[in-house]
């Protein structure tokens, strides 16, 4: 029984484990919220005017004359390419959509106090790869030389994540026209979801099918904001944003062989947390040419060397007599920091009608050593953004486009986590970072409103 708990588990995480770092290898897009956000390459800071800026920097909110309702929809589209049984069997996923959706609304309560509230979503991803006819990752031998590890017929190997922000922020004019600051109160709330095919390391070579869903609320966190405009054309602002973090519970159900015994299947109780890091952004907004252009630039900090070193799992079977020997089992991310720069030009080539362009250069939280056929890939990675907008007397409209690339990471080699786990401790660490060539392409396009009085 403790064999088999055991490999009950590592099945589960080997799963599991995809999910997260399919969505926050590079977990934040960096221009969401607005369209024009997106136009300009992601630099928000000193640009935003509307009820959109609770997201990035609460302290723009001053630039709000009595209120503003704003609504925002993005989708994304990701394609892969990753290996599930090492160099040579790199195969690439379908185009994978996801939405993302911003609802926000603030108000003027004082001539110097707006406040206001808005609810979005933070990451979100879906889909994976479809028929995928071996999975080896972890064992030294091919699908040739273990024929069981072969999927007849082939199957679906998909994960889905996302997690939503409940926001109200709070924006004081300490000098009017001159220097704001602003906090927006956040409440985060996280699902993941998995159906992935894995090893059993109980038996050499047998599948076991994981199907996973968790979620739950995290603990209140701060965005923190600050705009100095030492004159009338220029701003520099900062914001840094606190860490967070989402326990999620919810149920896995695996598939047992049939030799064991136990029927068909096992059903485990499943807990886990997640954290969304410390962020320190800063910035400037320039305004030329009486006001018809608007040149922005950003830099960015998001610290997940602290934060995501690794997940936990907590797996309890219905007799919580086994409780004692069902293991620890601990993914491996040792993610890096991620470092981001991005540059924005908005020119108004009528009054109503604003035209952008973008561009923003970043490293990856991926490490080779914990890469999966689900992470994008580690190195630099580039972006490219346009579009434009048309402006009425209290409301406007905007369009956003952004397209970005990996670089084919390769893995030339297994890491040291690329084995099948190790069963001489109380703790267990899924696959990772096994050989194989890994790639990213994104597409996002986003269309906003604004109501501003």
């Amino acid at each position: 029984m403790r064999s088999l708990l055991f490999s009950l588990a590592l099945c589960v995480l080997v799963g599991a484990v995809a999910a997260p770092s399919t969505a926050r290898a590079n977990p934040e897009p960096p221009a969401i919220y607005d369209a024009r956000v997106m136009g300009m390459g992601g630099t928000a800071l000193g640009t935003l005017d509307n009820a959109s800026a609770l997201f990035h920097n609460p302290a723009q909110l001053d630039r709000v004359n009595r209120f503003s309702i704003t609504g925002v929809f993005t989708g994304l589209a990701v394609r892969l390419t990753g290996a599930f049984a090492g160099t040579g069997s790199e195969q690439e996923s379908p185009l994978i959509f996801a939405p993302l959706i911003f609802a926000g609304g603030v108000g003027r309560v004082h001539e110097r106090v707006v406040i206001g509230g808005g609810a979005y979503i933070y990451t979100g991803f879906g889909g994976g790869f479809e028929n995928v006819g071996c999975v080896t990752a972890g064992l030294t031998q091919s699908c040739d030389d273990i024929p069981a590890l072969r999927l007849d017929p082939p199957r679906s190997q998909t994960v889905r994540l996302f997690v939503a922000e409940f926001a109200m922020p709070v924006q004081i004019s300490v000098i009017p026209d001159r220097l704001s600051l602003g906090v927006t109160f956040r409440l985060p709330y996280g699902n993941q979801s998995v159906a992935t095919d894995t090893q059993s390391p109980f038996t050499e070579g047998e599948l076991s099918r994981a199907d996973q869903n968790v979620s739950g609320v995290g603990i209140p966190g701060i965005l923190a904001g600050l705009s100095y405009r030492p004159t009338d054309d220029l701003t520099l602002a900062v914001a840094y944003r606190s860490k967070v973090w989402i326990d999620m519970d919810g149920e896995t159900t695996t598939e047992l062989p049939e030799n064991l015994g136990f029927g068909p299947q096992a059903t485990l109780a499943t807990k886990t947390r997640w954290y969304v890091p410390h962020m320190l952004r800063v910035g400037f907004a320039q305004e030329l040419w009486d006001d018809r252009i608007t040149l922005a630039g950003e830099f960015r900090v998001q610290f997940h060397r602290e934060a995501n070193r690794e997940q936990a799992f907590t797996l309890t079977s219905e007799d919580r007599t086994l409780d004692a020997i069902v293991p620890d089992t601990v993914a491996r991310f040792d993610w890096r920091n991620v470092y981001l720069g991005n540059l924005g030009f908005e020119v108004l080539a009528r009054d109503y009608l604003p035209v952008r362009l973008g561009f923003s250069l970043a490293s990856s939280a991926s490490n080779p050593a914990t890469m999966t056929a689900f992470s994008p890939p580690f190195g630099v990675q580039a972006a490219y953004y346009t579009g434009l907008g048309y402006r009425a007397d209290t409301y406007t409209l905007d369009l956003g486009f952004s397209f970005s690339t990996g670089n084919d990471a390769t893995n030339a080699e297994d890491g040291a986590l690329c084995t099948p786990g190790d069963f001489s401790g109380r703790t267990l660490t899924p696959a990772a970072g096994c050989s194989g060539t890994y790639d990213a392409v994104s597409y996002f396009v986003s269309l906003s409103a604004s109501y501003d009085l």
